[in-house]
């Protein structure tokens, strides 16, 4: 089934698993979408929503953020964020979006991609919205699947190229976030912020206030991220992959793992191998 600007509808796509990431759903809604207001909604998976046409509603989500949103506006929704969104009473609504999955996404948080700052506009529109509607295109082959999953990583670097023209996030935020996701590099949360030119405590209000997250908090999941990626793409042993970033020992890490995924590293590898 294709979809065309103007004819709405949903697609369920049964990509092959790509090492950087799967397309998940997709599609175009007008006159219905979002996900109402009656409870909040966690996804499990990244989205990017694109407001067409005359779009006005309503974004809110767990972190705080609580704004109006029109045609034009970029509404990213993250896998743990509980958010709701869509058209009050009155509002017209046009929405493109692609849902998809993947460790390779996770890397994004470093260069911007962050729960802090669910939305921005895109303009202008009509050089935007095709970029979408190019995602809802069938994959037939493991090749077309890489394929697309590597132009959602063209438009997330696109994306936030566009928003940091727009943004008013401290200078020092990306450097700091590329700081902290350097594993067993990376430098102490005291130097990350020296090296800011902030006190440790200003670094971290600060960083907490751009990022919507404590920088200990975004070290410990960039670290688990990472992991992922070295559990799908290598066979390194659970020992190495816990010192090249920064784990004290195995043990450390395994806890650390599944307290964040729910299960251990070794099970998460037999899992993924076996899909």
């Amino acid at each position: 089934m294709d979809i065309h600007l103007g004819i709405p509808g949903i697609l369920s796509f049964c990509d092959a698993k790509s090492p950087i990431g799967s397309r998940i759903y997709g599609g175009h809604l007008h006159g219905i979408g979002g996900t109402g207001f009656t409870r909040f909604r966690v996804y499990g998976m990244y989205a990017l929503v694109l407001l067409l046409g005359s779009s006005r509603g309503r974004f809110r989500d767990k972190l705080g953020t609580d704004r109006r949103v029109q045609a034009g506006d970029l509404i990213a929704v993250f896998p743990d964020v509980p958010h709701q969104y869509g058209p009050e009473a009155g509002d017209d609504w046009n929405e493109v979006f692609i849902a998809f999955e993947g460790a390779a996404f996770e890397g994004w948080a470093a260069h911007g991609l962050s729960p802090a700052q669910p939305v921005w506009a895109l303009e202008p529109l009509s050089e935007w919205s095709p970029r979408f509607f190019e995602l809802l295109t069938p994959a037939t082959s493991k090749a077309d699947a890489c394929g697309i999953a590597a132009k959602i990583h063209h438009l997330i670097a696109d994306a936030l190229a566009a928003k940091s023209l727009r943004s008013d996030a401290p200078p020092w935020l990306e450097s700091a976030c590329q700081a902290l996701a350097a594993g067993a590099a990376a430098p102490s949360l005291e130097e990350t912020a020296r090296m800011s030119g902030l006190g440790y405590e200003t670094f971290r209000k600060a960083f907490k206030s751009a990022t919507g997250e404590s920088p200990v908090r975004y070290r410990s999941r960039m670290r688990v991220s990472q992991a992922k990626m070295l559990l799908l793409r290598t066979d390194l042993s659970l020992e190495a992959i816990a010192t090249s970033l920064g784990y004290f020992d195995p043990f450390h890490f395994s806890k650390a793992f599944k307290k964040a995924t729910g299960c251990c590293p070794s099970a998460f590898r037999r899992r993924e191998a076996s899909v």
